[in-house]
């Protein structure tokens, strides 16, 4: 069987500019930039935030990103006050809560792509 690499999806982008900020603001660095499209990535993870929006596949959109502490996490998306942050796009829909066994809480980027982010891997 061949190796996998990397599996990196492409995100929607209602407002790019103001997803663009949403990500960096969280901690993503830019890595790459094509025409409508720019990679970004955090601790050798990545994903393509596309200049492109159909709002079925940005509702139905989701991502769990796994951290150490989710502590850390709750405090970061909190600091960001993200609903005011991002014009009331941007959503944060749990706080860190149990769940399975971990801890996990959800945001929406601006665009409506939900995020779990959760302890553990």
């Amino acid at each position: 069987m061949p190796n996998v690499n990397c599996i990196t999806p492409f995100l929607p982008a209602k407002d790019f500019e103001l997803s663009l900020r949403f990500y960096t603001d969280l901690g993503f660095s830019k890595v790459v930039e094509i025409e409508n499209a720019i990679r970004l990535e955090m601790g050798g993870y990545s994903f393509w935030l596309q200049n492109y929006y159909v709002e079925e596949w940005a509702n139905n959109c989701m991502l769990c990103l796994y951290v150490d502490d989710i502590q850390e996490w709750w405090k970061k998306v909190n600091d960001l006050n993200i609903e005011e942050s991002y014009g009331n796009t941007a959503k944060i829909l749990s706080k860190p809560h149990d769940q399975q066994g971990t801890q996990m809480m959800q945001i929406t980027d601006p665009s409506g792509v939900l995020w779990h982010i959760r302890r553990g891997a």
